[in-house]
């Protein structure tokens, strides 16, 4: 396989994850369900496939300014967001995260089901 073949099939595997963890997402609000540290952390990286404002990740994840505020510095400092511009994107660690933490919804799914 070639290299910008194996980057094609690395980015349709996370349009595949992302896909999913958007529709656990959705599904998961109408249940009442309570955001954990790891949910907040998967919707931030999730929306920050393109360059975001901090204003814009607030108000689409639901977070108050001192909610983001943390999570974002400690993304930042793990180096699972990156700041470029008063703008923030997500790594390529930071898709490896959103990788793992869908495998670890599914894992979690079979047990309860």
């Amino acid at each position: 396989m070639t290299s910008s073949a194996m980057g094609t099939a690395k980015l349709n595997s996370h349009e595949l994850q992302f896909a999913l963890l958007r529709h656990e997402h959705e599904r998961s609000c109408f249940k009442g369900f309570r955001r954990g540290k790891l949910d907040i952390i998967a919707e931030i990286l999730l929306f920050c496939e393109q360059n975001k404002t901090k204003t814009s990740i607030m108000y689409n994840t639901n977070l108050n300014y001192a909610q983001l505020k943390t999570h974002m510095n400690s993304l930042t400092a793990q180096g699972l967001l990156i700041k470029k511009l008063n703008k923030y994107a997500t790594t390529e660690k930071g898709y490896r995260f959103l990788e793992l933490f869908a495998q670890l919804n599914d894992l979690l799914n079979e047990f309860t089901t």
